[in-house]
């Protein structure tokens, strides 16, 4: 087990640099815009072009790391990524920046392709819950932490945008000089959005609401605090603890949820995020503690609906049919990523600065309906029979649902002996035919 965590502590270093410089970049053009007077209706759109683009990179990037392998593949999503980062001050327009943040999102989708999948080929039965609790906490320490930095310039100069290519460029370090073998993407198929819908209403209502409300409050948040007249070490802040607010409640939350009706847990979650919205409605926003907490406590409740959506659709579900589903899950909470931004900017045009908090409210209004008439009408589930809550992290891709605990069908890798080339190859056709995980040699992916 201390063999296999060290292993994966690369990865995650790798996992935490890539992070902290995606979500401090994108903080950063949310307050640089402001800054440089894009219309409100303009930056939801820009923001949201990251959603697009990572969404696609779950669909398309694992063709990409099949092809040339994970090393390459990493290298160039993350060089590609960096450039990206720097290209910002040099076009500042609507249209450039947006098509930046499309491939940076695209980039991101591949780099946590190629990571997931090796924390996947070190997982084993025993430790896979602790993995994924782990691979959550690193996710949102390091969005959490990546916020921070942004209060070490001005937004106006270049330096941000390095620092944050600069961590985006680290996070090829780890893994480049690791002596790992490179293991096997698997190909998974979407379970469809009406099978999923008729097995589980709430899960797909529950996780486009919730893609929606956090990426709303996540991209236009800082617009929101610097026209509001405070300072980019305090806007640093702000989202910074948002963010470990976030991290704070998944694992309380869960704990109670794995005790109630989850359907009823849900509606209490979406009314209690609604309630929130209401003192952010009527303040000024110029009490910044106020505006901190209530932030917090928003983030932290809407944080907790995603996962809680999963685990409510796995209640539902046969073992083998959970990794297929949660990739469905994933993409429709991809989805409502992309609308959050969109929405919740186009209300603070139409509204002023309290729009953003109209729209949350708005989409909290509409999941607390909605689960509230499930949990009266649908049939329930009996808690005892309820799949465990894990908390899920909202920058992943479908691979990373391979090692949840809750997963019966996971494979632990098998072990292939070290031999010659032509028995090795012999080796790996009869793992191949057996149907079970292997562990492939570099040599396959011309690394």
């Amino acid at each position: 087990m201390v063999q296999t965590f060290r292993s994966i502590t690369v990865i995650l270093v790798s996992l935490a640099l890539l992070i902290s410089g995606s979500s401090m970049l994108g903080t950063l053009l949310a307050v640089r815009m402001s800054i440089e007077g894009f219309a409100h209706q303009w930056i939801g759109p820009i923001l949201a072009f990251h959603s697009v683009g990572f969404v696609a990179g779950t669909l398309y990037a694992a063709g990409i790391i099949r092809r040339v392998g994970h090393i390459r593949s990493f290298a160039a999503f993350a060089a590609i990524a960096c450039v990206s980062a720097l290209s910002h001050p040099l076009y500042i327009n609507e249209i450039s920046w947006a098509a930046l943040r499309a491939v940076t999102g695209f980039c991101s989708a591949g780099l946590m392709m190629v990571m997931e999948s090796w924390i996947n080929d070190r997982a084993s039965n025993e430790i896979r819950g602790t993995i994924m609790a782990t691979y959550s906490a690193t996710s949102y320490l390091a969005q959490g932490g990546g916020q921070f930095t942004l209060g070490l310039s001005s937004p106006q100069t270049y330096v941000l945008f390095s620092i944050a290519a600069a961590l985006i460029a680290a996070s090829l370090v780890p893994l480049a000089l690791t002596r790992s073998k490179a293991p096997v993407i698997e190909q998974h198929e979407r379970m469809s959005v009406r099978r999923l819908y008729q097995v589980a209403p709430i899960g797909i209502v529950g996780a486009i609401m919730a893609g929606a409300a956090m990426s709303g409050i996540m991209a236009v948040l800082p617009v929101y605090a610097q026209q509001a007249g405070y300072r980019v070490d305090q806007i640093s802040v702000l989202m910074g603890m948002t963010v470990l607010f976030g991290m704070a409640m998944q694992w309380p939350v869960g704990h109670l949820s794995d005790q109630r009706d989850r359907r009823g847990m849900i509606t209490m979650l979406a009314l209690l995020g609604l309630l929130v919205t209401i003192p952010l409605i009527t303040q000024d926003g110029r009490y910044f503690p106020g505006l901190l907490l209530l932030s917090g406590l928003f983030v932290g409740l809407v944080g907790t609906i995603y996962p809680m959506c999963v685990a409510l659709t796995n209640d539902s579900l046969h073992s083998h049919q959970m990794v297929s589903a949660s990739a469905t899950l994933l993409l429709i909470f991809g989805t409502g990523t992309i609308i959050g931004p969109v929405v919740g900017s186009l209300m603070m045009e139409l509204l002023g600065g309290h729009g953003l908090f109209v729209f949350l409210a708005g989409v909290m209004s509409i999941l607390s309906v909605f689960s509230l008439i499930r949990y009266l009408t649908a049939k329930r589930i009996p808690v005892e029979e309820q799949s465990e809550y894990v908390p899920v992290a909202t920058a992943a891709t479908p691979v990373i649902m391979e090692v949840d605990p809750r997963n019966l069908e996971f494979e632990p890798p098998v072990k292939i002996p070290l031999v010659d080339r032509r028995s090795g190859r012999q080796d790996r056709r009869k793992d191949s035919q057996s149907g079970g995980r292997r562990r492939t040699d570099a040599a396959d992916f011309n690394e």
